[in-house]
């Protein structure tokens, strides 16, 4: 088993709740059906975030290359980034707010969720091959 393999199996699971979201958008589903699951995602977000804060990074840090913490120290500080932008979605769009504007919720919901798409190909096919390297 590789040392990434669980955050991973954690991507895959953000994505599939993700897509439970965009699939109910779809069928324009019930906004307190949607919040549960945008909690359901959020929860799953932090805790993965927070592995990687306390698992991940250290280990690129301690047993890298120079080449390695720079690369993880981009990531480091990406995320932050992105994970400023879910967290004001997250709490921006409670039950009444995806109510009152459906569309204002699918359309920020599609432009979050492409951005964090994006970002776990790249964890998945840059940062973490470098973590199952380092010993």
């Amino acid at each position: 088993m590789g040392y990434t393999d669980k955050f991973r199996a954690q991507h895959d699971d953000i994505l599939g709740v993700a897509g439970d979201i965009t699939a109910q958008l779809k069928a324009n589903g019930d906004p307190a059906a949607l919040r549960k699951l945008l909690s359901n995602l959020a929860g799953k977000v932090n805790f993965h975030l927070a592995m990687e804060d306390e698992a991940l990074y250290p280990r690129l840090m301690s047993g890298g290359t120079a080449a390695v913490k720079t690369k993880a120290t981009r990531f480091k500080d990406e995320m932050g980034g992105l994970g400023r932008v879910f967290t004001e979605y997250n709490n921006k769009w409670q039950t009444s707010a995806i109510r009152a504007d459906f569309a204002g919720f699918a359309d920020e919901t599609r432009k979050v969720f492409g951005a964090l798409a994006k970002r776990i190909e790249r964890e998945n096919n840059e940062l973490y091959p470098l973590a199952d390297k380092v010993d």
